[in-house]
């Protein structure tokens, strides 16, 4: 049986223990303040808070090649044969063309599979966890990679937010339809389509962004026997437990994991409120 390894970016915000727990290695983009440089994994999100506050402009940059060739290495000195990268939707980051240059750069390219996810952030994770699920079960190689690649296809990821402002500045979001919900002060629904951000609908209350997500599942659901679930609380436990719960009542072959760990680059670009859900299925 070979010896598979994971490498994520750390944009994918596991905790510190499912990281050590599961030996995977992460590798780090970058915050960017001014003339400074300071890699997300050793910052927090109040650091990023508090430069905003304070009327800093700070910016984000992918990691080098080198940083996932390094990466690359380590994990083949240690042994091991086979390496699974889940990295940001190549639409909004460079970080997935870093990964495959340091894969190109290996004496055996063919050890290392980057999965195009069109994911970020919770619905990276929900992949991730799906990846050490198959490694515990002994999956072959090209099982995982299978099964990965036809759950990315089925995968959805959506969110709402208290404002638009991190990400029309960021360039994530278009002026246009981020003034448009600035300016109306709606929640703004927001789906990652084809990897990138697109605000999709916008809802007068919780109530209604929770009704739009519910009626969302069951349209991209409906010939699933079991529906994979990843809720994100972002300072909103109480919106997402009403999230939690109604998903629980109205579909009965739901896995549903939750997390409240959301990390400074997603804090710059999404702010200090939102919750949302990420799911697939088969």
């Amino acid at each position: 049986m070979e010896k598979y390894a994971i490498v994520i970016d750390s944009c994918v915000y596991l905790l510190d223990e499912e990281i050590e727990k599961f030996g995977i290695k992460r590798v780090s983009l970058n915050i960017l303040d001014g003339d400074k440089s300071y890699k997300e994994s050793d910052v927090t999100n109040d650091f990023v808070y508090d430069r905003l506050d304070s009327g800093h402009k700070l910016t984000t940059s992918q990691p080098s090649p080198g940083e996932f060739l390094n990466t690359y290495e380590e994990f083949l000195d240690m042994g091991y044969e086979k390496i699974f990268v889940v990295c940001f939707s190549k639409e909004l980051s460079g970080t997935y063309q870093s990964a495959i240059l340091a894969k190109q750069m290996l004496d055996v390219p063919e050890s290392v599979h980057v999965f195009d996810t069109n994911l970020a952030a919770f619905g990276n994770e929900m992949l991730t966890f799906k990846i050490v699920e198959m490694i515990k079960n002994k999956n072959s190689f090209e099982e995982i990679i299978k099964r990965i690649d036809s759950l990315s296809k089925v995968s959805n990821l959506i969110f709402t937010i208290e404002n638009l402002t991190g990400l029309i500045r960021s360039g994530r979001l278009s002026r246009t339809k981020g003034a448009i919900g600035t300016v109306l002060r709606i929640k703004p629904l927001i789906q990652m389509k084809d990897g990138k951000l697109d605000l999709f609908k916008s809802a007068r209350t919780h109530k209604k962004v929770i009704e739009e997500l519910i009626l969302r599942v069951k349209e991209t659901t409906k010939n699933f026997n079991t529906i994979y679930v990843r809720i994100l609380s972002h300072n909103s436990k109480e919106q997402a437990k009403v999230l939690r719960d109604e998903l629980e009542r109205v579909f009965k072959n739901t896995k549903i994991s939750y997390t409240e760990n959301l990390g400074p680059i997603f804090c710059l670009h999404l702010g200090k409120k939102g919750y949302g859900l990420s799911w697939c299925g088969e």
